[in-house]
């Protein structure tokens, strides 16, 4: 099944697998989500065995000479089976929601303890009578059961040993107050609850170290690929204003191959070296960022949304403009010298900043090179500043 991108969280009592600190990793909240994961997949896997244990212990009663007894703390037994899903069913809903662990672990603490009990319980000894098959048929399916839910359990050391502890605790207790009961039963659980406990503790640390690696790797995967795409977002962006490059430009008009009317506008800021020399590179700088925005906002006005502008260099900028026939091309090359006039005003830390642009307009014909547009609309620009700067002139 698969589950959402773990988010951070705050640290819990749940930190730690017996004594290893999960701080050391980058995200310690990630690899308690990626074992309890691990925990839900087992458990989600033994649902079978344990019906299958289920009834194997109900047939073997049914043998009893008198089974009422049993027959409640089966009921019991049954109880802790359906509360422990219901435990694992909301831990389930808390790692798909991305939320805090704790109190769902919790109650899953809670239910393994009451799981231990009523599984110690079943090994309250029988009378003479009972056939010794079905006896045995009920030691045994509580110790590989016993078993089997502490291996499930392996990466959850806490309700794990709350199982193991209480199961311990209720043999030893079964045997204290039950005269007819083998001393050798405390023995046996012993031994059992010692090596279930060594063996699943070494199956929990290698579950620890799988999940720190799949979260060290998810996350090594996620900052190359924010990286591949920081450089990509570089490679064909301005840093300065964001708008694309010159080499964005030639990559986009290669593979166009529209039959849209195009018009190109070439735009170079009037005596912008004035600019940097008598307010400065910060003041230039500010000054570009706000020239690219006045861009956009004007494509934004614009009927279509496909316009495309980019910064060629220094204080020249170009824009592909889609969708406009002779007239409405002008007209929005008029609208947009409008806009970069009043850029100066809105620049309130530098009050004596005057910003004109010179427009140079040129139709990009279908059959006509990049270049020769480029050539056409530069030739214009450079006309518009001959002429006095701060005007549009057309291309012939």
């Amino acid at each position: 099944m698969d589950y959402p991108p773990a988010v951070p969280s705050e640290r819990t009592d749940f930190d730690t697998y017996d004594g290893a600190d999960l701080t050391s990793v980058a995200d310690d909240y990630a690899v308690q989500r990626e074992i309890v994961i691990a925990m839900l997949e087992r458990e989600r896997r033994a649902l079978t065995s344990s019906l299958l244990a289920l009834s194997l212990l109900a047939a073997a009663i049914a043998f009893l000479p008198d089974p009422l007894m049993m027959a409640g703390l089966l009921a019991a037994r049954t109880a802790s089976f359906l509360f422990t899903r219901h435990a694992a069913s909301r831990l389930e809903r808390k790692v798909k929601a991305n939320q805090p662990l704790m109190r769902a672990r919790g109650i899953l603490f809670v239910a393994m303890a009451f799981t231990g009990i009523t599984l110690g319980l079943l090994l309250v000894p029988q009378s003479h009578a009972a056939p010794p098959a079905a006896v045995a048929a009920i030691q045994l399916v509580v110790l590989v059961a016993v078993t089997l839910i502490a291996v499930t359990l392996a990466a959850l050391p806490r309700s794990r040993d709350a199982m193991l502890v209480c199961f311990w605790l209720t043999a030893c207790a079964i045997v204290m107050l039950t005269p007819e009961a083998s001393t050798g039963l405390v023995a046996v659980v012993t031994m059992l609850v010692i090596g279930v406990r060594t063996y699943s503790a070494n199956t929990g640390h290698h579950i620890l170290s799988a999940a720190t690696i799949t979260v060290e790797n998810r996350q090594l995967s996620e900052e190359l690929a924010e990286a591949l795409a920081h450089a990509e977002f570089l490679s064909w962006r301005d840093p300065l204003t964001g708008l694309f490059n010159r080499r964005k430009l030639f990559e986009v008009t290669q593979a166009e191959r529209s039959v849209t009317p195009r018009y190109l506008l070439m735009i170079d800021l009037d005596k912008f070296k004035t600019i940097n020399d008598q307010f400065g590179h910060a003041a230039g700088d500010h000054a570009l960022i706000a020239t690219a925005d006045a861009l956009r906002a004007w494509m934004d006005d614009l009927p279509r949304d496909d316009h495309l502008a980019f910064r060629l260099g220094g204080e020249e900028f170009l824009v592909i403009a889609k969708g406009l026939d002779d007239t409405s091309a002008a007209l929005a090359a008029e609208a947009l010298r409008f806009r970069l006039a009043a850029i100066g005003s809105e620049m309130t830390d530098y009050p004596d900043l005057q910003i004109t642009a010179s427009i140079g307009l040129a139709e990009w014909r279908f059959s006509e090179k990049l270049d020769d547009a480029l050539l056409r609309a530069d030739n214009a620009c450079f006309e518009a500043k001959g002429r006095g700067r701060n005007q549009v002139k057309k291309a012939a």
